[in-house]
């Protein structure tokens, strides 16, 4: 299933979000009654450390590649 436009309007990140943690296996995530507010600083910030944690990975990765 492709994500399109995540950035574009919450609704589409939070899809792409519950998505990502139900292929991750364990406790199912559904979407929640309970509404909250946005939190744009919590967003960066999580952002952030997805972004961060993506490339480390991916520099680690391309060393063993280069290893072999």
């Amino acid at each position: 299933m492709g994500h399109k436009d995540l950035f574009k309007q919450p609704k589409n990140l939070k899809k792409w979000a519950i998505d990502l943690a139900n292929a991750c296996g364990g406790q199912r995530v559904d979407k929640s009654p309970l509404l909250t507010p946005l939190n744009v600083e919590r967003i960066k910030s999580l952002m952030d450390t997805f972004v961060e944690e993506h490339n480390q990975h991916t520099v680690e990765i391309m060393k063993q590649m280069e290893e072999e």
